[in-house]
C-alpha cells in the first residue's frame, strides 16, 4: 500500500473525527449543520467580554460579561447582516475561532438563538472542564412557528412560575405560547366569566412583553361554540341544550356579543400574538335548539357559519384564526380512520372525502385549520388528510401532545417525544404554518413533569432528524440536570409505576380517562373470619403490589442520589419524587393487608394488623408532603366561590375544589381501611385489637 494513500486514508479519517462535536456537548435543540476545527485551546472562563450593536436578552453566563471589549481577551462579536440563514430570520451563524467568537444573524431573534447556543456550549465547557472547540454552527429552524401549550382550566399556577417557564422555553428555541385562559383572566367586557383568583388584563400584559423579549410570542386561545361550560355555567340562555353548559347556540346572535367580548379582552391581555384560537371542536348538540332548527340549516353548516363569523372577528382584529378541525372531518366520516391503523387495501376500500369536497365553499380561507392528532401521525390515513388540506390550498397547523388528559400525575411513553418527533417532521416535510404541542388540564400534571415533552417540542421542532428518542433523553438529562452518567434513568421506570398505580385499588372502572371518570368499584377488603382468601382473589393486584415496592426502593435511592448530584432543577426532581411517594403508597397497602390475611398466628396477626394501621397514618403525611411541593408553583385550590362546570367530561381534576381529587381511590380506601381495622368478627379478632392497642 502506498504512502501516499496511507496519507489519504488518514487525512479522511481525521477530518471525519474532527467534525464531530464532542458528546459532552449536549445541545438542545440539535444545530442543523456543525463544523468542528479542533477541540479548541481556551474554556468557558476565558470568554471575557460580549459587544455589538444589538445585544438581545442573554443567559446568565454570557449575560455576566461586561458589553464592550477587554484587551488581550478574548469576547463574543454580535453583528446583524443582510442575508438571512436558509431564508429564516431565526438563522444564525456561530463561528468559535481561537481568538473570538462570532455571531451573525439578520436579525436579533437569529442573535437571541446564536447566544442561547454558545450559553449551551459554555455550561458544558464548564460542566465538563473542557475546552470550546472551534468550530462553526450554521443554524435554522425546520418549522417556523414552534409553540407549547398552557392550559389553566383546571388549576393556576403562580405567576413567577409563568416567568420561569419562559426563560426555559426560550433557551431551547421555543418561540410561541397558545395560552387556553378560561375563566383565569379576569374579563373585563364580561366580569362575570373571571373566577375570583384570575390574572388580571395588566398582568398579562407584563408576562406578554416578558416573553417576546425572549422571542416568544404569546396568543391566546377563548374555547367557542364547544368547551364553553366556563361561560355557559353563567349564561344558561344561550346554551343549544338547557341541561348542558357545553355548547353555545350559533343562532342567538348574542351569542357572538358575548363571545367578542371575551376576544377583545384576550386580545387585549395577549398584545403580541398574531393568532386568535376560537376552538370550536367536539361538539355534541348543535342544530336542536328551537332557534337552530328554525334557520333550515343542518348541524354543520350552524358549525361552518359560527366559524365564519369568528374568523372574520379575528380578521377584523388583525388577528389569524386558528380552529380545532376534527367537527369537519367528524362530518365527512373520516375521523375514524385517520387514528386506524389500516391496511393500504383496507384504506382505498374506505377513504372518501366527497363530503369534505362538496364542502369545501363553507372553510374559511383565511383561517388555520389544526389538525390535532396526539397519536401516532404517520398512520397512512393521516397523511392523506394531509394532503387533501394542501391540495385544497388551506393553511394547515399541526398539534401533537406533550401531555394529554388521559394521564394524570404525569406524561408516559418518554414524554411522548416520538409523537412529537415524527408529526414535527411532517409539518417540516409538507411546510405546514407550524406545530403545537398540547398539555392539556383534563388530568392536570404539575407542568414540571410537562417539560420533558416541552423539550422534546423544541428539539423536533427546530430539527427532526437528528436526534433519536434515546440520544434526546440524555441530553435532556445532561441539559435540565446537568447529568452524564443516566441519572434520570429512574423516569422510564416511574412512567411504568405510574400505569401500575392508576388501577391498583379497584376492581371496575378507571382513574382519568380522557372523557369523564366513569363509575368505579374499589376492590374488597379481607374477610377476617376466612384469612387468606383474600390473598387469593388479588393475587394479581399483590404481584404488581410486589413489583412497585421493588420499583419504589430503586426509585427512591436513584432520585435521592439525583437530588444530591443535580446542578439546576432539583425542583423538576423533587416533583418526581412525591410522585413516586403517591405511587407506592396504594402498593404499600395492600402488601400490609396481604401480610395480615396470610398471617398464621394471633401475634402474627396483630403486628400486621399494626402495620396497616401505621399504613394508614402515614397517608396525611404523604399528601401533606407532596402538596407542599406542588404548592411551591402552583396553587392548589380553587376559590371558595368557584362555580364548577356542568361538561360532560367530568374531569377527575374538576371534581372538587380542594386537592382530594388527586387521592380518586387512596382518600376512600384508607378511610375504609380505617374503619375495617376496628370491626371485630370473631373472639380471636377482639384478641389481636388489644394486642394491637398494647403494640401501640
Amino acid at each position: 500500500m502506498s504512502r501516499l494513500f496511507l496519507l489519504l486514508i488518514f487525512l479522511i479519517s481525521t477530518s471525519t473525527a474532527s467534525s464531530q462535536l464532542n458528546e459532552n456537548f449536549q445541545l438542545i435543540p440539535t444545530p442543523q449543520h456543525i463544523e468542528c476545527r479542533n477541540e479548541g485551546s481556551y474554556k468557558w472562563s476565558d470568554v471575557s467580554f460580549i459587544e455589538g450593536g444589538s445585544i438581545p436578552v442573554l443567559g446568565r453566563l454570557l449575560n455576566d460579561l461586561p458589553r464592550r471589549p477587554v484587551r488581550n481577551k478574548k469576547g463574543v462579536i454580535l453583528t446583524l447582516s443582510d442575508d438571512k440563514i436558509h431564508d429564516s430570520d431565526e438563522g444564525y451563524v456561530l463561528s468559535i475561532d481561537k481568538d473570538r467568537i462570532s455571531i451573525k444573524s439578520s436579525s436579533e431573534k437569529g442573535l437571541f438563538y446564536g447566544c442561547a447556543t454558545l450559553e449551551q456550549l459554555m455550561q458544558d465547557s464548564k460542566l465538563h472542564d473542557l475546552n470550546l472547540p472551534e468550530m462553526t454552527i450554521t443554524d435554522y429552524p425546520s418549522v417556523a412557528y414552534r409553540a407549547i401549550h398552557i392550559d389553566n382550566k383546571h388549576h393556576l399556577d403562580r405567576m413567577e412560575y409563568y416567568y420561569s417557564m419562559i426563560d426555559r422555553l426560550s433557551s431551547y428555541k421555543i418561540n410561541a405560547i397558545i395560552w387556553e385562559l378560561e375563566d383565569k383572566l379576569r374579563y373585563v367586557r364580561r366580569p362575570e366569566i373571571a373566577a375570583s383568583n384570575a390574572i388580571s388584563k395588566q398582568e398579562m400584559q407584563a408576562i406578554s412583553r416578558y416573553a417576546i423579549d425572549r422571542n416568544i410570542e404569546i396568543s391566546p386561545l377563548v374555547q367557542g361554540l364547544g368547551h364553553a361550560g366556563f361561560i355557559l355555567k353563567h349564561h344558561p340562555e344561550l346554551r343549544e341544550n338547557p341541561d348542558s353548559d357545553w355548547e353555545f347556540c350559533p343562532s342567538d346572535a348574542r351569542t357572538y356579543e358575548l363571545q367578542f367580548d371575551l376576544y377583545k379582552d384576550a386580545m387585549e391581555a395577549l398584545p403580541h400574538g398574531k393568532y386568535l384560537h376560537v376552538g370550536g371542536d367536539e361538539i355534541t348538540a348543535i342544530g336542536i335548539d328551537e332557534r337552530c332548527k328554525q334557520t333550515g340549516k343542518t348541524a354543520f353548516e350552524l358549525q361552518m357559519i359560527w366559524l365564519g363569523k369568528v374568523c372574520d372577528f379575528a380578521i377584523r382584529h388583525d388577528r389569524t384564526p386558528i380552529f380545532w378541525d376534527d367537527m369537519p372531518l367528524k362530518y365527512a366520516g373520516v375521523w375514524d380512520l385517520i387514528r386506524r391503523d389500516l391496511t393500504p387495501d383496507e384504506l382505498l376500500q374506505q377513504w372518501n372525502v366527497s363530503k369534505l369536497d362538496e364542502a369545501i365553499d363553507f372553510f374559511p380561507k383565511d383561517c388555520i385549520y389544526m389538525r390535532w392528532n396526539y397519536q401516532d401521525p404517520t398512520k397512512p390515513a393521516h397523511l392523506k388528510i394531509l394532503e387533501w388540506y394542501k391540495n385544497k390550498g388551506l393553511q394547515v397547523m399541526a398539534a401533537t401532545a406533550a401531555a394529554d388528559g388521559g394521564c394524570p400525575f404525569m406524561p408516559r411513553d418518554d414524554s411522548r417525544a416520538l409523537n412529537i418527533k415524527n408529526f414535527s417532521s411532517l409539518v417540516a416535510q409538507n411546510k405546514l404554518t407550524g406545530i403545537l404541542a398540547t398539555a392539556w388540564d383534563d388530568g392536570s400534571p404539575h407542568l414540571e413533569t410537562v417539560m420533558r415533552g416541552f423539550i422534546a417540542q423544541a428539539e423536533y421542532g427546530w430539527n427532526p432528524q437528528d436526534k433519536n428518542i434515546d440520544s434526546f433523553k440524555k441530553a435532556h438529562a445532561q441539559r435540565e440536570y446537568g447529568f452524564m452518567n443516566g441519572e434520570m434513568c429512574f423516569l422510564d421506570t416511574l412512567e411504568k409505576q405510574a400505569f401500575l398505580f392508576d388501577d391498583l385499588l379497584i376492581s371496575s372502572g378507571r382513574r382519568n380517562p380522557s372523557w369523564q371518570v366513569r363509575d368505579y368499584t374499589l376492590i374488597e377488603l379481607p374477610d377476617k373470619s376466612n384469612p387468606g382468601e383474600w390473598s387469593k382473589k388479588y393475587q394479581t393486584k399483590i404481584n404488581a403490589a410486589e413489583r412497585m415496592r421493588q420499583n419504589f426502593i430503586y426509585m427512591e435511592n436513584e432520585i435521592n442520589d439525583a437530588l444530591a448530584t443535580a446542578r439546576n432543577n432539583r425542583y423538576t426532581i423533587r416533583v418526581y419524587q412525591q410522585n413516586n411517594r403517591l405511587f407506592y403508597y396504594p402498593a404499600q397497602l395492600l402488601l400490609a393487608l396481604h401480610k395480615y390475611d396470610t398471617a398464621s398466628t394471633p401475634n402474627e396477626r396483630a403486628a400486621a394488623l399494626l402495620k396497616v394501621r401505621q399504613t394508614c397514618d402515614s397517608f396525611n403525611e404523604m399528601r401533606k408532603d407532596l402538596e407542599n411541593v406542588y404548592s411551591e408553583t402552583r396553587f392548589m385550590t380553587q376559590p371558595e366561590d368557584y362555580l364548577e362546570d356542568l361538561n360532560h367530561h367530568k374531569h377527575l381534576s374538576a371534581l372538587s375544589l380542594n386537592s382530594d381529587w388527586l387521592y380518586l381511590y387512596e382518600l376512600p380506601f384508607t378511610q375504609q381501611t380505617d374503619a375495617w381495622i376496628s370491626q371485630p368478627r370473631s373472639e380471636e379478632h377482639t384478641s389481636e385489637l388489644q394486642s394491637l392497642r398494647r403494640i401501640s
